[in-house]
């Protein structure tokens, strides 16, 4: 229903200048997602999604209760024992099951991270500058336990210091209005690791391989490029390939990417 702006990917943090300000906020893995509130009714949608799905997040329901009516943008996350968001864990809440969602919403409770707003009551605010947004969101949400206002800053050292907790840094222009489906004034940088794996095994997908590795972690490879290691791999039964990932997880690598195909 909500083609959400999205932020481009850049390999550099940008810091403000003379001609461009920015503000940073931490990057949460979770789904992103608009929540419409208008009196007592509450319906919250996943992207694109015409669907809603309200039913599966009963605690942000009733946290949603306290916003000012409008309709917001925002990331559902659960968080894990640590106090780091965990997209393994955010996946549990992705039920149809009613009785599952209850039990889950108790032992996993999502969070709704809101960071935009599309409609202030019943004003569109899309045209609206980021910073102008930002005061009307100080306005309308009220922190509780299911629903947070997200914290920014004029420099990113504060989230830099999280690097090897959390997934990255979201980068906007203070002066962007809000663009469905457009990445412009708004950038992601990703705090990634890179290791050189070694691939056994390999299975065909529509755009490439699945690339196995010797402890049957699964890494995404298409393009030109898969042809190679297929080759590679017929020939000599294994492949080393060099990837950067956000994290592992238990059968592959978040946000995983082969940066180099190894020789031998």
């Amino acid at each position: 229903m909500y083609n959400l702006m999205k932020p481009k990917k850049i390999d550099t943090i940008p810091q403000n200048n003379e001609s461009l300000k920015y503000i940073y906020e931490e990057k949460y893995d979770g789904g992103s997602a608009v929540i419409e509130k208008y009196g007592d009714n509450v319906k919250i949608y996943h992207g694109e999604n015409p669907n809603p799905v309200t039913y599966r997040y009963p605690e942000i329901v009733e946290g949603a209760l306290s916003l000012k009516d409008g309709v917001y943008v925002c990331e559902i996350v659960v968080f894990g024992k640590d106090g780091i968001n965990s997209f393994d864990l955010f996946q549990k809440r992705q039920l149809e099951n009613k009785r599952k969602i209850e039990l889950r919403s108790k032992f996993f409770p999502a969070v709704a991270i809101i960071h935009d707003i599309l409609k202030n009551f019943n004003e569109d605010t899309t045209e609206m500058a980021l910073s102008e947004r930002k005061k009307i969101l100080r306005d309308n949400v009220f922190d509780s336990n299911h629903i947070r206002l997200i914290e920014f800053y004029d420099k990113p050292d504060k989230i830099l210091e999280k690097k090897d907790k959390i997934e990255g840094i979201v980068i906007k222009e203070v002066g962007s209005t809000y663009k469905f489906g457009k990445r412009d004034g708004w950038y992601k940088y990703r705090f990634n690791k890179e290791e050189i794996v070694k691939c056994v095994d390999y299975e065909d997908t529509k755009t490439g391989i699945v690339l196995i590795t010797e402890d049957k972690r699964r890494i995404n490879l298409a393009g030109r490029r898969s042809e190679i290691v297929k080759r590679m791999l017929k020939e000599n039964g294994e492949v080393m390939v060099e990837v950067s990932y956000h994290r592992r997880t238990e059968k592959g690598f978040r946000f995983a990417v082969v940066k180099r195909i190894l020789e031998g």
